[in-house]
């Protein structure tokens, strides 16, 4: 009896967060403002008044597992190998340069406030992460189209592994007491590359598979059956779902781009509600007893890192020869922080812990999670001026040739 009243609560709470999320939503769009502000802002509020208790966040987590997922599916759908390749060597120096001048800029930041590297390189390390979901969803809210939204994509594909391989040698450094080992150091880097591997023989079994059947209705069951299977086994193993689906989707755009491209509005249709969900749910997580208190930190740590992202992916996009259009605006796509930030921080605070250090552990931890709520909000902002201030947002593209013309 327990567990059926528990069902019905959480569908209770499932159908309350979308159609209340998606009038939220819409209101924000009415101010001019990107809806993800508004599912984040509703998950804040229900988090805050207790609607949404801590065990049903919990209980809901296939939601946010399942969104990961079709987020990572959607970028890698973006993504075509042979111009990756043409334009490898630019989007190589533009990454370094906003990931590992963030790292560093933020590294030395902290060292002036606590004078101890091994912290600040912490903090450097996990500052370099950018968050992919708040980003795609506005780009998929502006239908935004055009170079600088390529190379958005390219980014956000890669930044995370940057941050996830710095990370782990810089958790080695500050926990003296692990040894130093070729397994240590390259594990996270053999979990990159078995996502990526899991994800393409799902997707190339897909795409074999999808060749039986002619009709678009029939390829895009297969397409989202091949995401929520690719999520699982992703959780079963361990691996990323965000990369896993990610090469899903790189296969099937690069072996039938034509078919993704056929069904693609009616797969947005199917993302909208467990982005929804995973927005507020996101939001509801959020809390700002701890804003209040590591507040200084929080601060001087989204200052630092957006400095970082803003100034390394102008400088990048200069040494790559990139347009104007491109330098002045890529940095304000990349300020948002979530997942991946807030994992990297649990896994510091947790290493630490081991090694008696369990204060500043949840020190690191609640100054990232603050931060999270910080650039949660402001993030979507700077993406909607990019694309915006560089003409790719397809909804106005008949203002913008108006005016042109």
């Amino acid at each position: 009896m327990q567990v059926e009243r528990f069902a019905i609560q959480m569908l209770l709470i499932v159908g309350l967060i979308i159609i209340v999320g998606f009038v939220a939503g819409k209101l924000f769009q009415r101010l001019k403002l990107p809806r993800v502000l508004g599912f984040i802002v509703l998950g804040l509020i229900f988090g805050s008044v207790g609607a949404i208790p801590p065990s049903a966040i919990e209980s809901l987590r296939p939601i946010v597992d399942l969104a990961l997922g079709f987020i990572g599916f959607r970028i890698g759908s973006e993504l075509d190998v042979k111009e990756l390749f043409k334009t490898s060597k630019k989007l190589f120096i533009i990454l370094i340069c906003e990931s590992i001048g963030t790292f560093v800029l933020v590294t030395l930041v902290f060292n002036l406030v606590f004078g101890q590297l091994y912290i600040s390189l912490i903090f450097g390390a996990i500052a370099s992460a950018t968050a992919p979901a708040a980003t795609v969803e506005v780009i998929r809210e502006y239908c935004a189209k055009g170079e600088l939204t390529q190379i958005i994509l390219y980014i956000l594909a890669l930044d995370d592994i940057i941050a996830v391989l710095l990370f782990n040698i810089v958790i080695i450094y500050a926990s003296p007491q692990v040894a130093w080992s070729l397994i240590t150091l390259f594990t996270p880097l053999i979990e990159i590359v078995s996502a990526f591997l899991l994800g393409g023989l799902l997707g190339y079994v897909l795409v074999r598979v999808e060749e039986l059947f002619k009709d678009e209705t029939e390829w895009l069951i297969l397409t989202v059956a091949s995401v929520i299977l690719c999520t699982g086994m992703s959780q079963f193993f361990g691996f990323s779902s965000i990369l896993s689906n990610m090469a899903v989707g790189i296969t099937m755009e690069n072996l039938h781009a034509v078919k993704i491209k056929q069904f693609e509005e009616k797969i947005e249709i199917i993302m909208l509600p467990l982005f929804i969900g995973f927005f507020v749910l996101t939001g509801a997580k959020l809390n700002l007893a701890i804003l209040a208190e590591v507040i200084e930190l929080a601060a001087i740590y989204v200052g630092a890192r957006t400095a970082g992202k803003l100034v390394g992916a102008y400088g990048g996009t200069k040494f790559a020869n990139e347009s104007s259009k491109i330098a002045n605006n890529l940095g304000f796509s990349l300020l948002s922080q979530a997942g991946v930030a807030l994992g990297l921080a649990y896994l510091a605070s947790t290493q630490l812990a081991l090694h008696g250090n369990v204060a500043l552990g949840m020190l690191i931890f609640n100054v990232i999670t603050a931060s999270v709520l910080i650039t949660d909000l402001f993030g979507p902002l700077g993406v909607k001026f990019s694309l915006h201030s560089a003409k790719e947002v397809m909804l106005d593209q008949e203002m913008w040739e108006e005016i042109e013309t």
